[in-house]
Order: structure tokens, then sequence, then C-alpha cells
């Protein structure tokens, strides 16, 4: 009997997977790439390159199940990355050619793009012959219009005396990476996606292209989590958050706030923040606040998965402040733990959560309503604790690593025979 034939898949990501030990690389905040690269791994009917940007120039490489291509950028020197903020000037195409090298390698049966946040997209308007799917993160020209929810631009003294001379010209590579994105998915056939807030908003900006709903596999730290009812004599808050202004940092100032006028004890903990980050002087800057810890805001810094989930079981709310998100990892690993949810209602999250059934949402922009929803939520803590399992069982069926790879295989095979029979039919006309 012949041998079937393995599926060859080729990603292109950010993140270097499961090589990150091998190139002593620090990989925070990208976990599920490696997640998925490691339940794919259970799949015997596939083999796996991987190509992703590289700080410095290294041939491919093998390393378990999987080929390794890493790019380097080019021109990505101090002085050029500190004269692109200066200038407001973002990555092209200069690393397409590097990213077909890889390509034309590893010869693959299906390409699968993670995000369209980086211009390695753009391979859309290079090849033609393989089936490119591009699986969407966030939507960059979206999150856009929310850029400046709850701040306005600050003037160039506040930025410089914040230490965030670069506000400006930030928002400016967004906008061009935007132009970007509006250019890859414009040409883009085949889309991965796992929310009505993405499949709406693709409609829109890709009426050309085929749409899959395919979920995503959390960090395996997260799936052995299951937390209790905690008597913490001072109540933890618990945040998941990064330096970027659309994750709403000051809604936690403004909430906590109200909070301490209202006199409920609370402790907020924030992880992915730290006091040194720019953009936490800017906000502070902008708010008036000297001390954050006078608010009974305590900043984390970036933390491993295993540190996240050990605040996750020490906290008695999980918070998400976001202006806009599509599906955030840090909202489904709280479901995973089904620790009780406070969520923005924003983006994709109704998809993830939905109100007084998996935990509670409030509006974006209301203090006084996310204030009341954790007062709420304090005070009658059992009312909650139906919601916190149901999360908790919907996110481990939705989020099954098996169940995730399994399908996305189906999807891979269905693209590609949509591709052959879509080129053989141009081909006869």
């Amino acid at each position: 009997m012949e041998e079937k034939k393995q599926l060859r898949i080729l990603w292109i990501a950010n993140s270097c997977g499961l090589s990150a030990g091998h190139l002593k690389m620090n990989v925070a905040g990208s976990g599920w790439v490696p997640a998925l690269q490691e339940a794919l791994g259970q799949f015997s009917g596939c083999q796996l390159g991987l190509a992703f940007y590289f700080d410095r120039e290294l041939a491919p490489f093998e390393l378990g199940k999987t080929w390794y291509y890493p790019v380097k950028k080019l021109g990505n020197t101090k002085k050029k990355r500190l004269f692109n903020r200066l200038t407001g000037r973002t990555e092209y195409e200069e690393n397409i050619p590097e990213f077909l090298k890889a390509i034309e390698a590893f010869k693959p049966d299906i390409i699968h793009v993670h995000g369209t946040e980086a211009p390695f997209g753009l391979i859309v308007k290079h090849v033609r012959s393989i089936p490119i799917v591009i699986s969407i993160q966030g939507i960059l020209t979206a999150y856009g219009k929310k850029y400046f929810s709850g701040m306005n631009m600050p003037g160039l003294i506040r930025q410089i005396q914040s230490g965030y001379p670069f506000f400006r010209a930030d928002y400016k590579i967004w906008l061009k990476r935007a132009e970007i994105e509006q250019e890859i998915l414009g040409k883009t056939e085949f889309i991965f996606g796992r929310t009505d807030w993405d499949r709406r908003v693709c409609r829109v900006m890709t009426p050309q292209a085929h749409y899959f709903h395919v979920e995503e596999v959390i960090r395996k730290e997260f799936y052995p989590l299951k937390w209790k009812p905690l008597r913490n004599e001072i109540p933890v808050l618990f945040t998941t958050s990064s330096p970027s202004l659309y994750k709403g940092f000051e809604n936690i100032i403004d909430t906590a706030t109200i909070l301490l006028k209202k006199g409920i004890p609370f402790t907020w903990m924030v992880a992915g923040l730290k006091e040194g980050d720019a953009l936490v002087k800017l906000i502070r800057s902008a708010k008036g606040i000297d001390d954050l810890q006078a608010l009974n805001i305590h900043l984390l810094g970036t933390l491993s998965g295993k540190e996240l989930a050990g605040w996750l079981m020490k906290s008695d709310i999980y918070i998400q402040v976001s202006h806009i998100e599509n599906s955030p990892n840090s909202l489904c690993e709280a479901m995973l733990a089904g620790v009780p949810i406070i969520a923005s209602s924003v983006g994709g999250t109704s998809s993830l959560l939905q109100d007084k059934l998996q935990g509670l949402l409030f509006q974006d922009g209301d203090p006084y309503l996310l204030a009341g929803c954790i007062d709420e939520m304090l005070r009658e803590p059992e009312r909650f604790l139906p919601m916190a399992e149901e999360a908790y069982r919907l996110s481990h069926r939705r989020h099954d690593p098996e169940t995730v790879v399994n399908d996305m295989i189906d999807k891979y095979s269905s693209i590609i025979e949509r591709k052959k029979s879509a080129d053989s039919h141009s081909f006869g006309k």
C-alpha cells in the first residue's frame, strides 16, 4: 500500500515557536504559537516549517519535528530603529525576499500567516500557486479607531516629560502598518477567525476571501487550573495588560479612584506593566497621579505563564479593561482557570464570554459601571460562582488542543482543495 503523503505546512509568524530555548530567546507574551505548535506535533500526518524574524543571520535548522527559517530584518540596527521612529517610517517589503526563499526551500502545500500586524503577509502579492491562509489576531485598521479611547493626544512637552517622546511618531507608524494590513487583506483568499467581530470586520475588509472559524490553543500552564473561592481579607483584583494605549490602563486608575472614595476594600494587581514603562508615566502624568500604590494598584511587570497562573489562583476577580480586543488570550486563560470575570464589552469579547452567563460585561469607558460590577461581585460572590463554573466548562471545550488541531487540519485540506479547484477552473477559461 502506498504511504500517504505528509501535509507540508509552513507557518509565518512573529514567534520562533518551540525553538525559543534553543535560540535563547525571551518569548514572553507569544506563548500561543508554541502551544499550537506542540499540539500540532501530536498529529503525525504533517510536516511543519516555521519562518520568523530573528535578530541575526542564521541558517535554517531542524529541531524536533519542525524546520525553522530565521529571517533577519534588513537595517535592524539601533540607529535605524531610532531613525524610523523619528520619521514615522515602518518596514514594508524589505524582508519579503527572505520569506520567499523559505517558501522555496520548504515547498509547502499550504502557507499559514499568523496575524496581519507584520508586513510578512505581503507574500500574498508574490505567491499565487500555493494557498495562503491568514489567521486574524487583532485588526490594526479597526483597532486604530479606538487608539485614543480614554485619553487625548498629549502635547510634545508632556510626551518629553513622561519619557515617551515618540507617542505621535508611534501613532503614525501604526497608521502606516494599518495601510499595509489593508493591502494584505485586499489580496487574501482565505481567512481563519474565531469571533463574530473579526468575521464581520473581515466581511467588509476582505469580501473576496473565504472565512473559516478556527479556535485557539492556549498555553499549557492554564489547562490544569481550577479556581476555588478565596477568603482574602483584602480582595485581589487581577488584570493582564501590556504597554499599549488601547489596553485601557487609565480605566484601572479611574475605577480604583472610585472604589477608594466609596470605601470598597481591594488591591489591584496588574501584570504586563511596570512603573518604568513610558506609557505608564504618560498616563500617570495625564491623570495627575504621583503614586499608583496609593490607589492600591501594583504593577507586576512581565510574568511567565506559570507566574500568571499563580496570580489567577490567588485572585478574587479577573478584570479586562481594554478599549478593543478580538479574542484576548488573557481572558481565555482566566476562563480556563474558572476565575470570576468582569470584562469590557468590546470587539470579540462577547463571542468568548456572554454577560450574566459566564461573567459580567461592562460598557467600555464607564468606570462607575465597572466599580459597581466589582462591588456587586465582592458583596455577593456566591451569585457569580455558577458563571465562573460555566466559563470553565465552555473554555475547556473551546480550547481543547486535539479538537482545535483536527479542525485546523481539516480546514487546511479544504483550502487546498478549493485552491486546486479555483486554479483548474481559471486555467480552463
